[in-house]
């Protein structure tokens, strides 16, 4: 762990982020195994990149705005979304907050600024950008945090998010979650650059290299980066370098990088943490997840004539004729 960025997190914080990347690999599991017994349409693991995501979710304030990709429901979680309407949502349940009709998109929580995003790779960019430009034409101290993976950055929807940033100042903090450049050649194919963070210099942005496996050192920087913002200082780049584990690999080599085992021994070095307590947790943390899982999994389809509620503020007419032509007719009279 990076000693200079240990200094400043308290012991309760500390231990939340733990505690939060246990909830988020307990639930990753769970979902892995949800999607190859084919009871949920998708599932992309963040095994692994627990440390970057609850890390810079943690580190922005309230009032920021969050932007998901496909592997951040930890975010989401930690923001406040219960844990049931995550279940919910991944089931394609009709009590999840998008009716069931989004199941493959990245989670969404309304009430903590978690913003609906496509599935589709790094829609989500300019859409912060454009955010994050709102509320700096508006004085507001308010900032964007959105996540991508080392492949959206190939796509125009990255090099023109960033751009708008940069030129704007806006207060966009952009996490990219690279998981492949250190350890294999995908980056090679998404990129000839030195890693992505250099990227930040041709659109005028600050840049951050940092290791995704370390809780503190990811919230450290995305918590300076959020200062620069308030500031003034504009958009921050900053790539989360994190390296998953290998098939084969044993259980001692990934431990040494394992970003959960590498925070447990944080904890138990500042005297915060033990055997007991560990193992208390995690069957908490599993008796939860069963039980939201259980929850979730009665069926309960969306009725299909609200197919375009709280799509649109005003309904268009010829969707509330065919809503209205979709409702189901009670039996005709003396049949």
């Amino acid at each position: 762990m990076d000693p200079s960025q240990g200094q400043g997190l308290h012991d309760e914080l500390a231990i939340a982020l733990y505690e939060q990347m246990v909830l988020s690999r307990e639930t990753d599991a769970h979902l892995v195994a949800l999607q190859r017994q084919g009871r949920i349409m998708h599932h992309a693991s963040a095994h692994g990149e627990e440390a970057a995501v609850v890390g810079a979710a943690a580190a922005i304030r309230d009032e920021d705005w969050m932007f998901l990709a496909s592997r951040e429901f930890a975010a989401a979680l930690w923001r406040g979304m219960p844990l049931a309407a995550l279940i919910h949502h991944a089931l394609g349940a009709a009590s999840a907050p998008g009716r069931g009709r989004d199941a493959q998109a990245p989670p969404y929580w309304k009430p903590a600024r978690v913003v609906s995003t496509s599935p589709l790779s790094a829609t989500q960019v300019p859409h912060a950008a454009g955010v994050a430009w709102s509320a700096r034409a508006r004085r507001e101290d308010v900032a964007a945090l959105v996540f991508f993976g080392e492949g959206a950055t190939s796509s125009s929807d990255f090099h023109s998010g960033l751009n708008f940033a940069g030129v704007t100042r806006s207060p966009l903090l952009a996490v990219c979650r690279n998981n492949g450049w250190a350890t294999s050649t995908s980056a090679d194919r998404q990129t000839a650059s030195d890693g992505f963070a250099v990227k930040a210099v041709a659109y005028g942005v600050r840049a951050v290299r940092v290791d995704g496996a370390d809780v503190v050192a990811v919230f450290g920087v995305v918590r300076e980066a959020r200062e620069r913002a308030s500031a003034g200082e504009g958009c921050t780049l900053i790539e989360a370098v994190t390296t998953p584990r290998a098939g084969a690999e044993s259980d001692a080599s990934w431990s040494a990088r394992d970003p959960i085992a590498r925070m447990r021994r944080h904890l138990e070095h500042r005297g915060l943490w033990s055997e007991e307590r560990d193992a208390q947790l995690r069957a908490e943390v599993t008796a939860d997840v069963e039980r939201a899982i259980a929850e979730a999994d009665r069926p309960s389809a969306a009725p299909i004539d609200d197919f375009a509620e709280e799509v649109y503020a005003q309904m268009p007419w010829h969707l509330r004729e065919q809503s209205r032509a979709m409702t189901p007719r009670g039996p005709a009279a003396g049949g």
